[in-house]
C-alpha cells in the first residue's frame, strides 16, 4: 500500500488530509486514548554488525551505555556542532537501529549520515515506505498501550518511558517505542498498517488529528529539527543536553569539540523556549523572531501546533533579550507569550 493508497483507505475512515496530514473532525479534545496516523514522520535504518560502532562516532547520544529495546533523543552534527539531524533513536540491538524523525529531514540526514559509514559494515536505509508510523497518545499511554497490542517483555507488560518492544501482527514484526510520559509511537510494515489501524480504531481508542503529536511534544519541550533548520542549531540550543540526548563522557563524535567547548564555558547565549501566540498561520520551522525595541532579529521558532484558537511553539530565543523582559515577535507582529517548560531549562547537566 503506497502512501496514495494509504491516503485514500484513511479518507474512507474519515480523514481530511492537509500538507500530507490526516485530520479527524471529531473527538480530538475529549479522547482519552487517541489513536493518531504519523505519515509526517520518517525513518532511517542503520543494521549490520558495525551499527553500533558506527552512530557511537557520529550522534551526540550515548548508545553503548543504552540497554538493548530502549531509545534516546540524539542527533547528528556537522564538524562546527550545527545540528544535521535530530531524532529519537531506537536500539533494537547492537546491530540494528531506527533513527525516527520529519520526513523531510530523512533525506537530508540519510545523506550526512552515509558520507561517514562507508568504512563500517552498516547498511542505511530510508525506510519510510516500506514501515507506517501510528501514535497513540493519552493518560497512563504505557498500560493501554501494552494492553491493545498485547505486549509482553519479561515480568511486565507494560511500557515504561524510553524502553521498546517489539510485538508481533499477523507474523510480522512491528515495534512499539515509549517516547514520553503520553506518547507511543508504533511502527508497522507498510503491508499490515490498515489492519492495524483497523484493529486499534475499534478498540477505545479515537482517530484524532496528527496535530496532537506535536502538541504533545511541545507541551513536553521535546523539539524536532527539519529540513529548513538543519544545521541551524547547537544542541543546547535546543536543549537536548538536558534531554539525554548529549552524552559529555562518551567520548568523540562529529562536531563533539564544539559541543564540548559550548557546555565546558557556557558561552550559549541562545535556548529553547515554549510560547504561546494569537491564531492564524502557523510559523514555519526557523521563521524569524525579533525584538520589537531594536526590530533585529534575535531567535527562530523550532516547531509550532494549533491549540484551540492559539498556537503554541517552541522557539530558540537570545536569553538576554528574554531576561530584559523586551518583546518578542513574529514578522507578522504577533506577539509571543512564554510558557513554562516542564523541566529546568536552566539546569546543569554537568553539575
Amino acid at each position: 500500500m503506497d502512501q496514495q493508497q494509504w491516503q485514500e483507505f484513511l479518507s474512507n475512515q474519515g480523514a481530511q488530509w492537509h500538507d500530507g496530514a490526516a485530520n479527524f473532525d471529531a473527538g480530538d479534545a475529549s479522547a482519552e486514548l487517541q489513536l493518531l496516523d504519523l505519515s509526517p514522520l520518517g525513518a532511517i535504518s542503520i543494521s549490520g554488525p558495525d551499527s553500533q560502532k558506527f552512530l557511537q562516532g557520529q550522534l551526540t547520544c550515548d548508545l553503548v551505555n543504552l540497554p538493548d529495546a530502549h531509545l534516546t533523543l540524539g542527533a547528528h552534527c556537522n564538524p562546527k556542532g550545527r545540528m544535521i539531524s535530530a531524532f529519537h533513536a531506537l536500539k533494537i540491538s547492537q546491530s540494528e537501529f531506527v533513527l525516527l524523525m520529519p520526513a523531510d529531514l530523512v533525506p537530508v540526514a540519510l545523506a550526512a549520515l552515509k558520507k561517514y559509514a562507508v568504512f563500517f559494515k552498516a547498511e542505511l536505509q530510508d525506510t519510510s515506505a516500506e514501515y507506517h508510523w501510528f501514535g497513540l497518545a493519552g493518560h497512563d499511554i504505557g498500560a493501554r498501550a501494552s494492553h491493545l497490542l498485547s505486549l509482553s517483555h519479561g515480568a511486565s507488560t507494560d511500557l515504561v518511558p524510553g524502553q521498546l518492544i517489539p510485538f508481533d501482527h499477523n507474523g510480522h514484526r512491528a515495534l512499539a517505542a515509549m517516547l514520553s510520559e503520553h506518547l507511543v509511537a508504533i511502527q508497522v510494515p507498510d503491508t499490515q498498517a490498515a489492519d492495524l489501524w483497523q484493529q486499534l480504531a475499534g478498540s477505545p481508542a479515537t482517530a484524532c488529528s496528527y496535530n496532537r503529536w506535536p502538541q504533545q511534544l511541545i507541551a513536553a519541550g521535546l523539539p524536532q529539527l527539519h529540513a529548513g533548520t538543519s544545521e541551524l542549531f547547537i544542541p543546547q540550543m535546543l536543549n537536548l543536553h538536558l534531554l539525554g540526548a548529549v552524552s559529555f563522557k562518551k567520548g568523540c563524535y562529529t562536531g563533539q569539540e564544539v559541543v564540548a567547548r559550548m557546555q565546558y564555558r557556557g558561552a550559549a547565549k541562545r535556548r529553547m523556549y515554549r510560547a504561546r501566540i494569537d491564531g492564524g498561520a502557523l510559523p514555519a520551522p526557523g521563521a524569524e523572531i525579533f525584538s520589537s525595541a531594536g526590530g533585529s532579529s534575535i531567535g527562530n521558532a523550532v516547531q509550532a501546533c494549533t491549540a484551540d484558537n492559539e498556537i503554541e511553539l517552541l522557539a530558540v530565543l537570545t536569553k538576554a533579550k528574554v531576561t530584559d523582559g523586551e518583546t518578542l515577535q513574529l514578522q507578522d507582529g504577533r506577539v509571543l507569550e512564554l510558557l513554562e517548560l516542564p523541566y529546568d531549562a536552566d539546569a546543569d547537566p554537568l553539575a
